[in-house]
């Protein structure tokens, strides 16, 4: 077995200190609303058996996974987060895919390793070490990343398959490696099972194709050597049409695996097999292309269009206020890769991905939220890398020259982006949501919903027939029953939405519910948790003896729910 050599010891070790970075008081912060809502749905479908894809709640991924935690019994929050908390601290490992397969001498003779590569046609493909491990050290520590490692939406698994698909594509161009085409092709299965957002990361990846090719032509590249190198990648493809055939089964395999819904089969019935993956499959796209493309345009069936303008500041906003030291390296790697001389691909193309992100994924988000800047930011961490590394080595060359200028500048940038970084991490990742921060999402709710809910499971125990009460317009449904599996009736859904992350415990805690309009409503043997809305607060404080009264922001402003528990 081959050792690791000192990069990959390295890019190791920060890949341990992601893993354990995200898991420190990973139970800490309550469920946002969207957590709430995918945790809801997942528990509800282990109840009634089955699971079937819907665009409007997001990819398969974290609701089949999910699946198969809750039904071992992890359902706290941390337990619920792990998946993507591994997947985020995992992530720096995929600087490794981006190293350069054969280290080049400027006059073009190899220094070390196997020739993997005609250094005269592909010349400085990939990172150097150093760009590597900054690489990797980017991916770890960047705030946003962190942040939403640390949360149970699929847009860190997204952008964190994409950034793998594109490492393995890279190294089964440089390489020739076949594995490497399997592996960028279940990659890229798992992306399109997480997020609606992948067809905005595919749309990126072609704007950014044709820019890079572009971008050779513009810097004086001939015509002909344009052609010869186009015509050499069509070889290439042609030459490994086989394992390109089989990297497309194993992505629609792979993703195919994750839509096709549960609980429709039974084996004693071929026809519902058949049903099923024709779900999984055709009507998968069917239902995303109707929700969440044509449905956007077409009133009344879906009215959430919104201004590009308002929706991009919001993007670059986050990443201004969360991520500057990535973006201000992004830019002059970028920059200076450009006109240094050195020119690599890969560098250009995944500048041209960010770059094209942030226009493409707030037009295709619903909401102005800032996870959306975590699609941009991924790609941007490799010119960032580039960055880094020539600001140290800029470093390095001043004291050399005993340039006392020249080394201060270089210095202050570099501690003034690590200072960034270590307040941004302080005062967002670990520390209580606040409206002012740029992290969280708007109901993402305070650290007092812990209480409640262990109260709550506490008063609820033993406890017969209904065990928490919605009072109030606002939280009342017709039936509960029709809350017991996607979708919610439309006249049920803004009290749905009012009972979130709320509705996430209390299915956690297997609690029966029932809802009454108004105060008055309530019966004389009330349950053991009623829940209300801060209008009926002085009226059922009057009505409900010997109740602990508790006050729960669900969201960071203007969202609050009023919880009784009987103690």
């Amino acid at each position: 077995m081959r050792r690791l050599d000192r990069i990959e010891r390295a890019v190791l070790a920060l890949a341990a200190l992601a893993v354990v970075a995200r898991f420190i008081g990973l139970g800490t912060r309550p469920f946002h609303w969207d957590e709430a809502r995918v945790g809801y749905w997942t528990l509800r479908s282990l109840d009634t058996g089955v699971y079937e894809y819907r665009p409007v709640a997001g990819g398969p991924f974290l609701y089949v996974v999910g699946r198969w935690l809750f039904g071992l019994g992890l359902t706290s929050d941390a337990a619920a987060r792990v998946p993507v908390a591994l997947i985020g601290g995992l992530l720096p490992l995929a600087a490794l895919l981006f190293r350069r397969a054969t280290l080049v001498d400027d006059d073009g003779t190899e220094e070390s390793g196997e020739t993997l590569v005609d250094t005269a046609r592909l010349p400085r493909v990939g990172l150097s070490d150093a760009e590597t491990v900054a690489l990797a050290l980017l991916l770890a520590v960047a705030p946003p990343l962190l942040y939403y490692s640390r949360v149970l939406r699929g847009d860190l698994p997204l952008a964190a398959f994409s950034l793998v698909a594109v490492g393995f594509a890279l190294r089964a161009r440089v390489r020739g490696d076949r594995r490497s085409v399997y592996a960028a092709a279940g990659a890229f299965g798992l992306a399109l099972t997480t997020s609606g957002f992948v067809l905005a990361t595919v749309l990126c990846w072609l704007l950014a194709a044709v820019l890079t090719v572009d971008e050779a032509r513009l810097r004086g590249t001939d015509l002909a050597t344009v052609r010869a190198r186009a015509s050499g990648l069509a070889s290439w493809l042609v030459g490994r049409q086989v394992a390109l055939l089989r990297g497309i089964v194993v992505a629609l395999a792979t993703a195919m695996f994750f839509y096709v819904p549960r609980g429709w089969t039974d084996l004693g019935r071929p026809s519902t097999v058949l049903t099923a993956l024709d779900a999984g499959t055709v009507g998968a796209v069917e239902r995303f292309l109707s929700v969440r493309v044509l449905g956007r345009h077409s009133p009344p069936t879906y009215t959430n269009d919104h201004p590009l303008l308002p929706f991009v500041v919001g993007n670059a906003e986050v990443l201004v206020a969360a991520a500057l030291p990535v973006v201000g390296l992004a830019v002059y790697g970028f920059f200076r890769e450009r006109y240094a001389g050195t020119r690599r691909p890969v560098v250009a193309f995944t500048t041209y991905w960010a770059g094209a992100g942030l226009l493409l994924y707030p037009v295709a988000t619903e909401v102005n939220e800032p996870w959306v800047a975590l699609h941009p930011l991924v790609p941007a961490a490799v010119p960032a890398a580039v960055g880094i590394v020539a600001l140290w080595r800029h470093a390095s060359a001043a004291v050399d020259a005993a340039d006392a200028a020249r080394l201060a500048a270089a210095l202050l940038l570099l501690s003034a982006a690590g200072v960034h970084t270590g307040a941004v991490v302080a005062g967002e990742v670990y520390d209580e949501p606040a409206p002012e921060d740029s992290l969280p999402g708007y109901a993402q709710p305070g650290s007092e919903m812990h209480a409640v809910v262990e109260n709550m499971s506490v008063a609820i125990t033993a406890n017969g027939g209904t065990d928490v009460l919605y009072v109030g317009e606002g939280l009342a449904v017709g039936d509960e029953a029709t809350l017991a599996q996607p979708p919610v009736p439309e006249a049920e859904q803004d009290a749905f939405a009012r009972r979130l992350p709320f509705a996430w415990y209390v299915e956690r805690a297997d609690a029966e519910t029932s809802s009454v309009a108004a105060p008055d409503a309530v019966p004389d043997s009330a349950p053991p948790v009623v829940v209300t809305t801060p209008e009926y607060r002085g009226t059922l404080t009057r009505q409900l003896t010997g109740y602990e009264r508790y006050q729960v922001d669900t969201g960071l402003t203007d969202r609050t729910l009023v919880v009784f528990v009987n103690v």
